[in-house]
């Protein structure tokens, strides 16, 4: 299935500078691909037997949660490194995003409750912080995440001591 792709105008009648297509089929037990980029299989944070991924693959299906903070930690770490160097300086960075699923309390649904750590290298999390706010205020991901209802107004961000980690 391919769809074309379309550009909307901002409300302001700017045109964007970028613009992703992505499309899932079968939910959480089928795939998800940037058209163009790279596919993915889908699985449910409830799937007790993964790695499954689709159609009986042996690939590891990425879940909602997973797909947002990877989506969260790239972008405000991006504009982390951005922040840093408008600054002058020159630093690796890591941000952790950690997310939670919840019920509604109403029973209806369910909501995601994400959670970022991020570090500068050399930093401590004093001379971090003010970095990372304005990285978080800037950031395209916060920004979204900041419009969800049931949602905290800005989504928490700590900074802690960095530490590089080990390569996957």
């Amino acid at each position: 299935m391919s769809t074309p792709a379309t550009q909307h105008l901002d409300d302001d009648g700017a045109r964007p500078l970028y613009s992703a297509a992505v499309v899932n089929i079968g939910g959480t037990s089928g795939r998800v691909w940037a058209e163009g980029g790279p596919s993915l299989p889908t699985a449910s944070p409830f799937d007790t037997d993964r790695p499954t991924g689709s159609n009986g693959s042996s690939e590891v299906g990425a879940d909602p949660e997973q797909l947002l903070g990877m989506a969260w930690s790239t972008c405000l770490n991006a504009t982390l490194e951005v922040v840093l160097a408008e600054a002058g300086i020159e630093a690796r960075c890591t941000v952790r995003v950690d997310v939670d699923l919840h019920r509604e309390p109403s029973g209806a649904g369910y909501r995601f409750v994400p959670r970022a750590v991020a570090a500068v290298e050399g930093m401590s999390p004093d001379q971090a912080r003010p970095h990372v706010a304005a990285a978080h205020a800037r950031c395209p991901v916060s920004k979204l995440l900041t419009g969800v209802p049931g949602a905290p107004a800005h989504p928490p961000v700590q900074v802690a001591e960095f530490s590089a980690p080990a390569p996957r």
